[in-house]
């Protein structure tokens, strides 16, 4: 038997299916798996023997796939510089304008993958060469599509075999296919998908099902320069931004429902995302979020990218101040900034900013059964454990009464807490739940021990 385990280290995928970019290919094809084998011999400076057992590699029969599920889609958003100059007239890459570009990524259940051949009988030359090999595959997917992998002993069983009549087709390799993924890459060609091959999954292998908000991609716009804000002023942050967006959208007739709010379809949020919840949080403000909806069109969403790609400025009246911007990347090093922090999946989700009930506590209602009602609302189950009070439990968040609650004076106060819940299946988010959702009041943090990163 030969097995290879392959280890994602974000937990995230970062891969396009071969018929349509915009969908995340999983389980990850065995062709893809024997590019990278390939890319890392050439890449690496791989020995002979190393070709030598590639050569014998390509031989192999297709293996076997031991994969958990898929997770749900969540595209990471970018904007790269257009091919013409901007108002400027400059052709610098500085100066030109954006346009958004969508790299699709999901969140599997297991972050592990074993590809199989039962039968195969490496000998200890060859067994050797692959287990050095593989062990230098630094991704894949894209390059930020993070790897470990090596040889394995005990792979378990396998979710997906090779069948005539199976329902999924997956890209596989052949005899040759080494030599024709040198000669394309030195003729300066992309590589060719290489032969299809039916799998089926096999019946009792899903395993456990994932969560999901009702808001699904966020798009990061980070401070460049501006007065620093705290945690407190939040709602001042999302207020501006929202504001400043629909100006844009409207100058450029960019105008959507998913940004004005109109219509009871679930719609964009606004979250100000703060420095917390690690060792050293201090609870200021790094940069702003764009929820999107994961209902929302290819249309709506557009207009919403665009939009948010002519932001520069944000005018913060209430803090007599204003902030430049820009989107930030998805290769960010700073944990805050990466939508990844606010919607890995988790059983246990903590708030950063304090959730505003929809309704006061009552003798035969209470806060626990209305935090429960806030979570189904937004798509969530209804929590196993629900614990409340004023004070968060990450660092860097102060207690509810220093938050900035109401958006105006006529606004009808209402009642904030913190809270933790624990699931009994994984969530994934963002998850930002209550009456004030929509401005990033109840956003919520999964809990998985991150390490301190300002």
């Amino acid at each position: 038997m030969l097995a290879i385990e392959v280890e994602y280290l974000l937990g995230r995928v970062f891969a396009a299916d071969f018929r349509d970019q915009e969908e995340s290919e999983w389980p990850p094809h065995p062709d893809r798996l024997f590019s990278a084998l390939v890319a890392a011999h050439h890449d690496t400076f791989g020995t002979e023997p190393e070709r030598t057992a590639l050569a014998w590699f390509q031989r192999l029969s297709p293996p076997e796939v031991a994969a958990g599920l898929k997770g749900v889609s969540d595209p990471v958003v970018t904007f790269v510089p257009t091919n013409y100059a901007g108002k400027s007239g400059s052709t610098h890459p500085e100066q030109r304008g954006k346009q958004p570009r969508t790299f699709p990524v999901q969140g599997p259940s297991s972050p592990i993958v074993h590809f199989v051949w039962p039968d195969a009988q490496p000998d200890e030359l060859i067994r050797a060469a692959l287990s050095g090999l593989v062990a230098r595959v630094p991704s894949l997917g894209r390059a930020c599509s993070l790897v470990r992998m090596s040889l394995s002993d005990s792979p378990g069983g396998s979710s997906h075999v090779p069948h005539e009549s199976g329902e999924q087709v997956m890209r596989v390799f052949g005899d040759q296919r080494m030599e024709e993924l040198e000669t394309l890459f030195n003729a300066g060609h992309r590589p060719q998908p290489g032969p299809q091959q039916r799998y089926r999954r096999l019946a009792g292998s899903d395993q456990q099902q994932i969560a999901s908000s009702c808001f699904g991609e966020m798009i990061v716009l980070r401070r460049i320069s501006g007065a620093g804000l705290p945690i407190e002023a939040s709602l001042t942050l999302t207020t501006a931004v929202r504001k400043a967006l629909l100006k844009i959208a409207d100058d450029n007739g960019l105008m959507s429902d998913m940004l004005s709010g109109h219509g009871a379809h679930p719609h964009c949020a606004f979250v100000a995302l703060p420095f917390a919840g690690y060792e050293h949080a201090d609870g200021r403000l790094l940069a702003v979020g764009i929820l999107l909806p994961r209902t929302i069109s290819r249309q709506d969403r557009r207009k919403v990218m665009r939009s948010c790609s002519l932001l520069e400025t944000i005018n913060l009246r209430d803090a007599l101040s204003s902030w430049t911007v820009e989107v930030s990347g998805f290769d960010t090093p700073q944990q805050t900034l990466q939508p990844s922090t606010w919607s890995a999946p988790s059983q246990t989700w903590s708030t950063v900013t304090p959730i505003l009930l929809d309704r006061f506590p009552k003798k035969n209602l209470s806060a626990e059964s209305i935090l429960a009602s806030a979570c189904e609302r937004v798509g969530l189950p209804a929590p196993a454990v629900i614990e409340h009070q004023p004070h968060s439990v990450l660092r860097g968040v102060p207690s509810v009464p220093e938050f900035r609650l109401l958006r105006s004076e006529g606004d009808r106060p209402r009642w904030g807490v913190h809270a933790t819940f624990r699931f009994d299946v994984p969530v994934r988010g963002p998850v930002v739940i209550g009456a004030g959702r929509y401005f990033g009041l109840g956003l919520m943090k999964p809990i998985r021990g991150d390490r301190d990163d300002g």
